[in-house]
């Protein structure tokens, strides 16, 4: 039987890294009064790249339950961060967009994210970096 080492599991230093990052984030957040969470900031990333995606999409995207997406976007529209519209080719369906007030308050909480991941990637090489994310790339493709 093959040795089963933690210090050597790419899934549990992956999750303890995304923990860690989590952890650290949301404390930040706090900090900095923003009405947001990490989990609901992961909605937004989404919709600041690509604007006026359907939910069930972005369910898809940030790897959530149908449920949990409506519960994170009807929190995140309560607050005036995006607005859920009928889609034009399907009024069953809701698309999902950033107005203004949720673009200027992730221009703030991606500037806070930045500063946390550079602390984290202080001392690593650029290329060691890249084949870290390439790795778990390849790693999330092959569990699709």
């Amino acid at each position: 039987m093959t040795e089963y080492k933690l210090d050597k599991s790419l899934g549990h230093l992956a999750s303890r890294f995304s923990r860690m990052v989590l952890r650290r984030f949301n404390a930040v957040l706090v900090q900095n009064e923003m009405p947001i969470t990490s989990e609901q900031y992961s909605l937004l990333v989404q919709l600041w790249d690509s604007n006026g995606l359907p939910q069930g999409m972005l369910a898809e995207k940030t790897a959530k339950d149908k449920t949990t997406m409506a519960r994170l976007a009807a929190g995140l529209e309560g607050r005036g961060l995006i607005a859920r519209l009928p889609s034009p080719s399907d009024a069953r369906e809701r698309l999902l967009y950033l107005t203004d007030r949720g673009k200027e308050l992730m221009d703030r909480a991606t500037a806070l994210a930045r500063g946390i991941l550079e602390e984290a990637q202080q001392g690593i090489d650029p290329a060691e970096l890249e084949v870290c994310r390439d790795v778990l790339r390849r790693a999330c493709s092959n569990l699709k």
